[in-house]
């Protein structure tokens, strides 16, 4: 049997402000990790509600923008969101996503 799960970027209060910086779209987001915490946990609490399977996938400003050069993508929404559906992907043993 093969279960879905979808990946959602998440990152600590400590990271909000770095992250925002290293992003090339960072000033997209909201602008403070409370305001950002927020409409995140309206996403999950939307996925809960239409039952769908997600993990939250924290991304480390330290680590982030290696992963996105070794793959040749810009550091942005659609990088976060490759980087988290690939790592609910490894921990659900879902590798095709």
């Amino acid at each position: 049997m093969r279960i879905s799960v979808t990946g959602i970027a998440w990152y600590k209060r400590e990271d909000y402000e770095r992250l925002r910086a290293l992003f090339m779209d960072g000033d997209k987001l909201p602008s403070t990790y409370d305001q950002w915490l927020n409409k995140a946990e309206d996403i999950v609490n939307q996925f809960r509600s239409n039952g769908q399977a997600f993990q939250k996938v924290y991304i480390d400003p330290n680590t982030f923008a290696d992963w996105c050069s070794a793959r040749g993508l810009d550091i942005d929404a659609k990088a976060r969101m490759r980087f988290s559906n690939e790592g609910a992907a490894g921990k659900h043993g879902d590798r095709d996503g």
